[in-house]
């Protein structure tokens, strides 16, 4: 805002106008936003959810090279610091969801082809959970929290969903037969239908949860559809190959692409805020679009590798996990730290 020639316009005297032009710039600063702090979070760290009952992330890390393992990270919204975690060495957790009204996190287990059932308010392992199948690649888990639901996309050609009952922590069944790497999943209104990201076909799958059917199919509108989130009437979509976001209606018609970093992969929408969350992971940037008018206010370097963004439903902070630089040690090289990875960033 340039307050000089605000003054020169008619009519008005100068104190109102630099006042009029504080109210603006007052207005603009608030609506700007900022990375507030970042630290570590773990190793091998991918996804995260956020508990509503006790506010704090919960962050998968399934160990590097140097440090096997794997565990739950509980963190501290605030200060982000580590305040606890929860051990689950023997199946290093990648994805991760929750049900809040039963406060047990679901964590896909990609190397040990499994779901672990975990309870947040003791940190016990409640079930690990298996398909039977020789081979699978669980993904990512969406929760039914109504119907107590979980739904774990296993990757595949085709792929699957597996159907697990949240009562029993039990496999029940999988729907089939849902092409060629499927993996992101969302609800859109309701939970009878989720909306399945297909990067093998570029495309989005109408999944029908009653008849464990696909309904329809469209396109993603991008190149390697990997992720997915809604606002409750439009679809977002992470397009990793072709570094964009799309938003569709639940017809699949195309209604804007926004490019974003390359490598787009996490993706959340903020209903405080009204704002879309792209991390791009190989950028090292995560992008945030003004929901309402589908234009990029800014892109933010969050850390090496931004992996997944989650939003607080209450204040609207977002928290980017940043996976860490990969690379194999050299014999008779010191180890290389990556400081910028293996961290969970908040931006206001």
């Amino acid at each position: 805002m340039n307050v000089s020639k605000l003054k020169q316009l008619n009519g008005y005297p100068s104190k109102t106008l630099l006042l009029v032009s504080g109210l603006l710039l007052g207005s603009m600063t608030s609506s700007a936003q900022e990375v507030e702090k970042s630290s570590r979070a773990g190793t091998g760290v991918y996804e995260a959810v956020i508990s509503k009952k006790d506010g704090h992330i919960y962050v998968t890390g399934a160990g590097s090279r140097t440090a096997p393992g794997g565990a739950i990270y509980k963190i501290n919204p605030s200060s982000l610091a580590i305040v606890d975690s929860i051990s689950l060495k023997d199946n290093p957790p990648f994805g991760i969801g929750i049900n809040n009204k039963t406060q047990t996190a679901y964590t896909t287990n990609t190397r040990t082809n499994s779901v672990s059932a975990v309870d947040l308010k003791t940190g016990k392992v409640l079930a690990t959970i298996v398909n039977g199948a020789d081979k699978s690649h669980t993904r990512e888990v969406l929760v039914d929290e109504v119907n107590n639901i979980v739904y774990v996309s296993d990757v595949g050609d085709p792929s699957s969903i597996w159907v697990i009952d949240g009562k029993t922590n039990k496999y029940l069944h999988s729907i089939e037969n849902l092409g060629k790497t499927a993996t992101g999943m969302s609800f859109l209104n309701g939970t009878d239908k989720i909306f399945l990201t297909v990067i093998g076909e570029n495309a989005i799958y109408v999944v029908d949860t009653k008849s464990k059917q696909v309904e329809a199919k469209f396109a993603s509108g991008g190149e390697g559809p990997v992720n997915i989130t809604t606002d409750g009437e439009r679809l977002f979509v992470a397009n990793q190959k072709s570094g964009t976001v799309t938003v569709l209606d639940g017809q699949g018609t195309l209604l804007q692409s926004i490019p974003t970093g390359a490598g787009a992969i996490g993706i959340a929408y903020d209903a405080v805020k009204q704002r879309i969350y792209s991390a791009n992971r190989q950028t090292g940037t995560t992008t945030v679009i003004d929901a309402k008018t589908l234009a990029v206010l800014g892109d933010f370097e969050t850390g090496s590798h931004p992996n997944h963004v989650k939003v607080d439903p209450v204040s609207g902070a977002a928290f980017v996990i940043n996976k860490t630089k990969g690379g194999k040690p050299v014999e008779g090289q010191p180890a290389v730290v990556d400081t910028n990875g293996d961290t969970i960033t908040r931006l206001n």
